[in-house]
């Protein structure tokens, strides 16, 4: 039996989520738009690599993002963690809002937003697990999912 694998388009389709620029609409007391100005999706953080692992291949990607302060995040996404999806082959405008974009890419890219780029840099463990959140309530409950200071 053959290890299990990302499909060939999320690393592609994840990069580009990552790097992709939206707009972020800022409003006045009074509820009026104020300012509309691009917002990168990393926010305060830059991709500083993102591929697989050189010892388990297409099972292990890695992504390494870098604060503004210079210190760096290291993040594992586990092809295990994502049985149902790992192929990358699954669309569903209706659920991830993007005929452009498979649900993997789509889904890995939102725990990122989640699970570091919503944080301040200080807060965020050097090593971070990307999971869903019913994976990540186990493993906080084993205590394999630190916070920086937790």
């Amino acid at each position: 039996m053959s290890p299990m694998t990302f499909g060939p388009s999320f690393l592609p389709e994840l990069r580009e989520i990552l790097l992709s620029t939206g707009e972020a609409t800022y409003y006045g007391p009074d509820g009026k738009i104020t300012q509309i100005v691009p917002e990168p999706f990393l926010g305060r953080w830059q991709l500083r690599a993102l591929g697989y692992d050189p010892q388990r291949g297409e099972s292990l990607a890695i992504c390494v993002l870098t604060a503004t302060d210079g210190r760096d995040v290291t993040a594992t996404i586990d092809v295990k963690d994502f049985r149902g999806l790992r192929r990358n082959s699954s669309r569903s405008p209706r659920q991830n809002g993007s005929d452009r974009y498979h649900d993997l890419a789509v889904y890995v890219s939102v725990l990122v937003q989640e699970q570091i780029l919503t944080y301040d840099p200080d807060s965020v463990s050097d090593q971070v697990r990307i999971q869903s959140p019913v994976d990540r309530a186990a493993s906080a409950r084993s205590g394999t999912w630190p916070r920086r200071g937790a």
